[in-house]
């Protein structure tokens, strides 16, 4: 018998990612471009929950929303300002079970503030100027990576 033990990767541990729309700014019953604060706090009041973890950017927030007093009871849950809207980000594996622990590796293997980050936002505009400056030097552009969510998607349009 072997002693080897196999080695998961990371993605493995919960699987893959899935973007779902929650609610918008207005579902909450708040105005358009309302303070981004008053719609967490707003958000939560209705999970009845906590902010266990927040990672802030400018164009939104990531937070762990869990179940005060109850272990493992955290999913994520991604504010995109732009579209003032809410996003659950779920796993394969863990759906709203997730702790601090699985927040970070999530964070990290991921690379769940891709969704919130100010550069995510040029990614078109440096697709055209690729294609502009192959088609004026007769190359071919290397592909591009394109997202493969619908929230993803989204973002683009």
């Amino acid at each position: 018998m072997s002693h080897r033990h196999r080695r998961y990767s990371k993605r493995e541990l919960l699987g893959s990612l899935h973007v779902d729309y929650v609610m918008s700014v207005t579902d909450l019953g708040l105005a358009a471009g309302s303070n981004r604060w008053d719609v967490l706090r707003a958000f939560l009041a209705v999970g009845e929950a906590r902010a266990e973890r927040l990672v802030e950017e400018d164009n939104g927030f990531l937070i762990l929303q869990s179940i005060p007093g109850r272990p493992n009871t955290g999913g994520i849950y991604l504010y995109a300002e732009n579209l003032q809207s809410f996003f659950w980000l779920r796993f394969d594996l863990k759906e709203d079970t997730l702790n601090a622990d699985d927040f970070q590796l999530a964070l990290r293997v991921y690379r769940l503030t891709a969704f919130i980050e100010e550069k995510r936002t040029s990614a078109r505009r440096k697709r055209q100027h690729w294609q502009k400056n192959a088609n004026s030097k007769g190359r071919v552009p290397r592909a591009v990576a394109q997202p493969s969510s619908d929230f993803a998607m989204s973002q683009r349009n």
